[in-house]
């Protein structure tokens, strides 16, 4: 927890000297600079809890396991590390030892692990490249703007949704002062909708660097182009219905036929209720530029997220269909197939 509550402190406070310094150095009155300046001190350190709290593997509950404490991990990472040894090859085995490694606050072995799964994928396993960007950054806070730089970027190109990705990958840029990808990539964290606190607190840190850069806060989505819209009523299938987990959310895509190429568009809604009128728009592009306007021709994807990672997952409800875009009619869309 030590080594924990230092890096967090140290990050914060970095961030508070980035925003600051220019900030009392700017060339207007004393009497305005205070209270932006009160108020960076006070969001900062809460923005940066909220967001940890959201998606850290932390144990919030109480202190992290230790081998000290629990000879039954100590006794399971003996057992894994094992198997390892038996099979190298084991890309999920290296993710859950870098895993557990992380909890204990052992970094740099979390990093040798998550460095074996990086390795075996090449580099295209997001899971892994994020583990590996997060336990270096751990390990060594000046990795944040270095290696661990580099990984969250890769990140964000495999997995332009993952919250972890657009969190870290806007951390950096905003530490580097690049303010405006920053902006994007939490503006896009506000898109997926986290927990209530959560979005809040970005919302207003976007807020704040509109300030900060002159103009008048802007809304965290793009314009819309009035042709561009998609409209789908999302239903399911009589035998699917009973298997819809409680609280699963439901992903609507709207996909071009880029093989390989993120989403146009996305939205995560509840999966309660069905059949359910979705309408997607340039606002719920994932890639700034790179909306639904961008095509004609698209394939819209529903998917019942059972573990709630909008990629596919063997087992989650999905169904899709085809889409012209510039018609503004209303599709069915039907969930009919399970995920094999």
């Amino acid at each position: 927890m030590t080594a924990f509550a230092a890096i967090g402190v140290l990050m914060v406070l970095a961030a508070l000297a980035i925003v600051l310094v220019p900030l009392l150095r700017a060339h207007s009155s004393g009497a305005r600079r205070w209270p932006a300046a009160l108020i960076a001190c006070a969001s900062l350190p809460v923005l940066a809890g909220l967001l940890y709290f959201a998606w850290s593997n932390w144990h919030w509950d109480g202190e992290p396991p230790t081998e000290g404490t629990s000879p039954a991990i100590a006794k399971m990472l003996a057992s894994l590390e094992a198997k390892l040894e038996a099979n190298p090859t084991d890309v999920n085995g290296w993710l859950l030892l870098g895993r557990s490694y992380f909890q204990l606050n052992r970094f740099v072995e979390a990093a040798d692990a998550y460095q074996q799964a990086y390795t075996l994928t090449q580099g295209k396993d997001v899971e892994a490249v994020l583990g590996l960007g997060e336990a270096w950054t751990f390990a060594d806070k000046r990795m944040l703007m270095s290696r661990s730089a580099e990984l969250f970027e890769r990140a964000v190109e495999l997995a332009p949704h993952h919250p972890k990705a657009l969190w870290y990958s806007g951390l950096v840029a905003y530490q580097a002062q690049r303010f405006d990808v920053a902006r994007r990539r939490w503006a896009a964290l506000v898109a997926l909708d986290p927990p209530a606190e959560v979005k809040r607190a970005l919302e207003t840190k976007i807020a704040e660097i509109d300030a900060a850069q002159g103009g008048s806060p802007r809304s965290t989505e793009p314009p819309v182009i009035a042709a561009s819209v998609v409209k789908v009523r999302v239903g399911i299938t009589p035998d699917l219905a009973g298997k819809v987990p409680p609280g699963a959310p439901l992903f609507v895509m709207v996909r071009s036929g880029e093989a390989g190429a993120p989403p146009l568009a996305v939205t995560r809604r509840a999966s309660d209720r069905f059949p359910q009128l979705i309408e997607l728009t340039d606002r719920d592009a994932m890639i700034e530029g790179r909306g639904i306007s961008s095509a004609t021709q698209v394939t819209v994807v529903a998917r019942v997220a059972r573990t709630g990672d909008p990629r596919a997952q063997s087992g989650d409800l999905e169904g899709q269909v085809g889409y012209d875009v510039g018609t503004g009619e209303t599709v069915d869309l039907t969930i009919n197939s399970i995920v094999p």
